[in-house]
């Protein structure tokens, strides 16, 4: 734990900017971008109280998109120049949250908070301490990898064992973070919705 406090770390920050830069990203957008954005969530806003959510299509959509992500971080750890791409991943994923939550509630903050915290805060409670997870195993293996390269003796057996134990434990909070998805959000978010427009 000690010798991977540096990568704890790194995988934090680069979650943390990503963020950082997603709400930069939505605060600065030209009037033309956030008009036509307003427009696709005011339309949302209008018809998500009568939405019906084909259930097991979302289930789906979301374990699949969430398991490729974490199966994408996981084949990047397997290889000594995989680091940077697990780190621009992290970015990417953080740089998504943080456009969304901020341009949510870039022009009606009350509002805006609701439906984050009703559409997008839910599953993410489970799917970003995953992604986070993900992110710094499969640093650490793939340092691991290269302290491999450069000592023939240094062993790799155990660090391929519990890498793939822990990528199984992060493969089944993405799942459940689906679910809620797919369970919680869509009902979360019509109360929010049909609160708004009363």
């Amino acid at each position: 734990m000690r010798e991977s406090w540096p990568i704890y770390l790194l995988a934090l920050v680069t979650l943390i900017a990503g963020i950082c830069f997603g709400s930069w990203g939505a605060h600065n957008l030209d009037s033309s971008q956030a008009g036509q954005l307003s427009v696709v969530l005011d339309s949302f806003v209008n018809q998500a109280g009568s939405i019906m959510v084909d259930r097991p299509q979302v289930v789906k959509s979301a374990i699949t998109n969430n398991l490729f992500f974490i199966g994408l971080v996981y084949f990047l750890g397997l290889t000594v120049i995989g680091m940077p791409a697990i780190l621009a991943l992290l970015f990417a994923r953080g740089f998504s949250l943080g456009f969304t939550v901020s341009f949510l509630t870039r022009d009606k903050v009350g509002e805006g908070m609701v439906i984050a915290l009703t559409s997008v805060v839910p599953q993410n409670i489970l799917l970003i301490p995953a992604i986070y997870m993900a992110g710094v195993v499969a640093l650490s293996f793939s340092w691991l990898l290269i302290r491999r390269f450069l000592n023939s003796r240094h062993p790799v057996l155990p660090g391929l064992i519990g890498y793939h134990v822990l990528i199984l434990v992060v493969c089944c909070i993405a799942a459940a973070a689906g679910l809620v998805e797919a369970f919680i959000t869509p009902d979360l978010t019509k109360a929010a919705v049909n609160l708004l427009i009363k």
